[in-house]
């Protein structure tokens, strides 16, 4: 009975083991079970698990790289667009028509008829006499407008005993990058070096016009004269003739003009310098000028009898400025002129004798009247006047015979500061030099047109594009770096370097467009950025299938660790099922074994 008990007492521990490993499902559970199998089981799922973290990881850097892509797919899409636009804007370009070196050359270009450029690609002296007439459509530019780095290209025009004009302007036509010389002595009522007569769309840039007009006798002549300008950059006309200071009555008038009969739109940032000389002269004459922020009026008269600036209209808007500067007597800085000033503006006269400012029924418009915003300002030798509040239709006395000063404006609205009286003498300093040099003026090309506002607009959404590229805080495409661990010693592990993907990184800048020498160049860089994104498309897809592999293979290698961590410590299901049902038969013969042995012993006791 001892021993049946000892055996059910046995066989109800392997019940219980069994049930154990039935219940968890393992066969080992704790070191006690088998330390080996139990420690190598529990290393092999601490490294399974350190790689799941890693895993993450990966799968992070998957996604950044994703949105690296899809950055670079809709960032080439823009750029696509970008070329499209240029492209178009190249159809629309002026063509260059020839490049040409001589006389002949030009004048066969011109006759064709040709729309397009004209490219002055050496000085050209013209012979006696001959003048230049474009014709719609055609531009006569140097060898700068396409080549920014090239030396301003001089034409040379001289008329002897022939009352001509110099250079005639037709609609759409065109001057730019070039020093032009005219010089004429024959007696006229009437000429000009450059003609635009009620022509439209004419467009003057970087232009030194030198007028030199040797016979004195009854001559009226304009540096230009007629037309609608848009002024882009700078224009210097300069008056290279002798100076009349004095008033002399044996010699005949001579009645020189920097502009005449002109309307003048300047451009962002133009700015236009002016000098006469001749007994009789006039900065500007019967002109309109429309100034905005950034641009520049100066004028400066010599000769005797000079007006800066006569029976003209001025419309200055933002912070443009306006300087004028007479230097003989009888002069004024502005005679019957219609100024319309918002509050930035600034006019600034500096006279030598008579009058800054003056009315005359004798010189025909008979009025000078003001328009002027709150702030506006005039500034003469008596003081800076600045109207307090807006001063509309206020107009100087007229007086014929006679002039009328004007220095002191104060009486018509303005405030009056004398201890702030104006000197502009600085602007004019060695001002033939600064002419004709070109040493002080920094050029200024603004393109405005609706090909290059958009392809501007297109890139700055690029930009945008590329600043919202992030994933996690982390820019692939702004020169920020990703690190990716592949295993749990961090001794192997992935560098992905950033790139710089940015407009100005992959050389693309604000475009100018003057010809379409500058669209091409525009095109020439889409076409390197686009194939510089599609390099980068490239390179982070290397990287995403090198990524994409080790997050493979860990999650393989994972599955390994705890496959053969299950094999240490797992149970055997069918095992352990059969080990039960084994034991709960051992138990029912060992309770059957022991009722037997304790009727034996019932037996024996029946004998008493």
């Amino acid at each position: 009975m001892r021993n049946n008990l000892l055996s059910l007492q046995q066989t109800a521990k392997l019940q219980d083991l069994t049930q154990n490993r039935l219940a968890t499902g393992l066969k080992v559970n704790s070191a006690i079970d088998n330390p080996s199998s139990y420690y190598t089981a529990q290393s092999l799922n601490n490294r399974a698990e350190d790689l799941n973290v890693l895993l993450d990881a990966m799968s992070q850097g998957i996604q950044t790289l994703k949105a690296v892509n899809e950055s670079i797919e809709a960032g080439t899409k823009f750029l696509e667009q970008a070329k499209s636009v240029a492209s178009s804007a190249l159809e629309t370009a002026q063509p260059v028509v020839a490049k040409v070196s001589t006389e002949a050359e030009l004048l066969a270009a011109v006759n064709s008829g040709k729309k397009g450029l004209i490219v002055l690609t050496s000085d050209i002296t013209m012979s006696a006499n001959q003048n230049i007439v474009l014709g719609d459509g055609q531009s006569l530019v140097g060898a700068r407008y396409l080549d920014k780095n090239a030396a301003q290209t001089k034409l040379t025009l001289n008329f002897n005993n022939v009352a001509q004009n110099g250079i005639i302007l037709s609609d759409n036509s065109g001057l730019s990058n070039l020093d032009i010389s005219f010089s004429s002595n024959k007696k006229a009522d009437s000429q000009a070096a450059i003609l635009i007569s009620n022509k439209a769309n004419v467009v003057l840039e970087n232009i030194n016009l030198l007028t030199n007009y040797s016979d004195t006798s009854e001559i009226y002549v304009s540096g230009i004269k007629g037309g609608n300008i848009t002024l882009k950059g700078f224009l210097n006309v300069i008056d290279q003739g002798p100076v009349q200071s004095t008033y002399d009555a044996n010699a005949a008038n001579r009645l020189s003009i920097g502009i005449s009969e002109t309307a003048i739109d300047m451009d962002n940032g133009a700015v236009l310098n002016i000098l006469t000389r001749g007994q009789h002269n006039h900065g500007m004459s019967h002109v309109t000028v429309n100034m905005d922020s950034g641009n520049q009026l100066n004028i400066k008269t010599e000769g005797y009898q000079g007006q800066g600036f006569y029976n003209s209209t001025l419309n200055q808007k933002g912070s443009s400025v306006v300087n004028i500067k007479t230097e003989a007597v009888n002069t004024y800085g502005i005679l019957n002129g219609n100024l319309n000033l918002e509050s930035a503006a600034r006019i600034n006269i500096d006279t030598v004798a008579d009058g800054s400012i003056a009315s005359s029924y004798a010189w025909g418009r008979g009025q000078t009247l003001f328009n002027m915003a709150a702030g506006a300002c005039i500034s003469t030798k008596s003081g800076t006047y600045t109207a307090p509040t807006a001063l509309n239709s206020i107009s100087l006395p007229n007086l014929n015979p006679g002039y009328f000063a004007g220095n002191d404006i104060s009486a018509f609205g303005f405030d009056k500061d004398d201890t702030a009286p104006v000197d502009v003498s600085s602007v004019f300093d060695d001002y033939d030099a600064y002419i004709q040099n070109n040493s002080q003026m920094a050029e200024t090309v603004v393109k405005t047109s609706s090909s290059v506002n958009q392809f501007n607009q297109i890139l700055t959404q690029y930009d945008q594009l590329i600043n919202d590229s992030w994933y996690k805080g982390v820019n692939l495409l702004k020169s920020q770096n990703l690190k990716v661990v592949f295993n749990e010693s961090r001794t192997s592990d992935l560098d992905i370097k950033g790139v710089d993907a940015t407009a100005a990184g992959l050389g693309l800048g604000t475009a100018y467009w003057n010809s379409a020498a500058g669209v091409q160049k525009s095109l020439d860089q889409i076409d390197s950025a686009i194939n510089q994104l599609r390099l980068y498309a490239s390179e982070f897809g290397n990287y995403y299938q090198i990524v994409t592999t080790r997050e493979n293979f860990t999650n393989s290698l994972i599955n390994v660790l705890t496959e053969g961590a299950d094999q240490l410590t797992l149970a055997d299901m069918n095992q352990e099922s059969a080990n039960m049902l084994a034991l709960q038969t051992r138990q029912q013969l060992a309770v059957n074994s022991l009722s037997l042995a304790s009727q034996a012993s019932q037996s024996v006791l029946k004998l008493f």
